[in-house]
């Protein structure tokens, strides 16, 4: 998966790759070898973690607690490393790119959020029927040790939810459709008979 990581003013394109115990980072088309390990357990919706980073045979501790996503979707970290606090932005390229041309297209109709990479349903934060805001978590996925809270591009009511908190699904699978908001109505049509207006 490639992911825009933003840092202050700085951005960074970072690819990963993970196959079995073997992982590559690739940071601004530069590959590294990188290893790290979840220490200890993390609550459940806190993102928070403590881990242990072997890169470039230098070993790291890193402490990483997900704050709440911005208004354009992407996902807010902070990052404790060497006892130096930073703020990280991330956000998925690929979806980014398609929530770009797609960015109209929500305002009405069903809005289906998949999953951008393959991973664990870690969490279910809303019900069927529940109102949603625009930007609001509806799903948090577990991918490569991380929690990645999945918003909802436009307002509106929870109509589906095709999946269940532990369950594994593969990238692109639909994990919560997002339907009219309550109380929405259709335009009214004038009954060309006798001019009466009626619902369609």
């Amino acid at each position: 998966m490639r992911y825009i990581a933003s840092l202050g003013d700085q951005h960074f394109s970072i690819a990963l790759e993970e196959t079995g115990q073997l992982r590559q980072i690739e940071l601004d088309g530069t590959t590294y070898a990188v290893d790290w390990l979840r220490v200890g357990s993390v609550p459940p919706l806190t993102g928070s973690g403590h881990y242990s980073l072997l890169l470039n045979n230098r070993s790291y501790e890193v402490t990483i607690r997900r704050l709440e996503a911005d208004d354009e979707g992407g996902q807010r970290y902070e990052v404790l490393l060497a006892g130096q606090p930073y703020e990280e932005r991330l956000e998925d390229e690929r979806e980014r790119a398609l929530a770009s041309l797609a960015a109209g297209a929500h305002e009405s109709g069903e809005a289906s959020i998949k999953a951008p990479m393959p991973g664990l349903v870690a969490a279910l934060p809303v019900s069927i029927g529940e109102q949603v805001e625009r930007g609001q978590t509806v799903a948090v996925l577990e991918a490569m040790k991380m929690e990645n809270d999945l918003g909802t591009p436009r307002s509106g009511i929870i109509k589906e939810i095709k999946v269940a908190t532990g369950q594994a699904v593969n990238q692109g699978q639909v994990l919560v459709v997002v339907g009219e908001p309550a109380g929405t109505a259709k335009p009214a049509q004038e009954n060309g008979e006798n001019g009466t207006l009626t619902a369609s």
